[in-house]
């Protein structure tokens, strides 16, 4: 599965439509309907023609986006590529930062055509109804949390692994993920590249025998922020460092 797609389905779950469904249903046929009786087996009308971009407009997935820094921008970036295809629209993005928010509400003007809501808090995005799935690409403390308050909002969501470092946070927030069964998926994309299926496979069948041990290692010497510009840039009038603490 390419993770750049939001909205996965958990595997355990069986989905279930959103209380809007039937009537969404609904519309789609009667418009659908409406078009062929007005094209008259020759050229769409310019009336059926406008119910095609009604449609459109209806089944359009919102997106917010929570966390825009370096990995956020990433993730913006893919949607941008999924914008067509998928028919997506990322009309809300939020960041504790001035400096993150500013650049993603340019950015996505320039793709979008149209500038998406700028919010501080995470809880102001999440109180938007027309959002349908979140983004969360914030700093590792806070996935859970976040991801918690995503699914307590009723929305679908895509988060960055981990899905947390506190267990009793991440059992919180799976909890509140299926009580709702709502789509979510865990950014795990390592695990969903070719080698490393080819190995597991390798593995699984032995073709290396009975494999008895193995180690793996991921190294990052040094802090994170280490050569990051954005150590000297931030300012605390610029953004809410408790918040950004949250429990922590």
């Amino acid at each position: 599965m390419d993770c750049g797609e939001v909205g996965l389905k958990n595997c355990n779950e069986e989905e279930k439509p959103m209380d809007n469904s039937d009537s969404k249903l609904n519309r789609r046929e009667f418009l659908q309907k409406s078009a062929v009786v007005a094209a008259g087996g020759a050229a769409l009308s310019s009336t059926a023609l406008s119910y095609s971009r009604i449609a459109g407009a209806n089944d359009r997935i919102s997106l917010g986006h929570i966390g825009i820094g370096n990995r956020g921008s990433e993730l913006d970036g893919i949607v941008v590529r999924l914008k067509d295809t998928k028919n997506v629209e990322m009309t809300a993005v939020c960041d504790l930062w001035a400096h993150n928010l500013e650049r993603a509400v340019s950015v996505n003007e320039k793709h979008y055509g149209k500038s998406p809501r700028a919010l501080k808090h995470p809880q102001e995005l999440l109180a938007l109804k027309d959002v349908d799935a979140v983004l969360i690409s914030t700093p590792e403390h806070s996935h859970s949390p976040i991801l918690k308050m995503t699914a307590e909002a009723g929305k679908d969501a895509y988060v960055e692994k981990p899905m947390g470092n506190v267990l009793e946070e991440v059992k919180a927030a799976r909890d509140a993920v299926l009580a709702r069964n709502l789509i979510v998926q865990v950014g795990t994309q390592h695990r969903s590249e070719p080698y490393q299926i080819a190995v597991r496979d390798q593995i699984r069948f032995k073709v290396l025998g009975e494999v008895t041990k193995y180690e793996i290692e991921w190294n990052y010497h040094g802090p994170r922020w280490r050569g990051r510009p954005e150590v000297k840039m931030i300012r605390e009038a610029d953004t809410d460092w408790h918040a950004w603490l949250m429990t922590k």
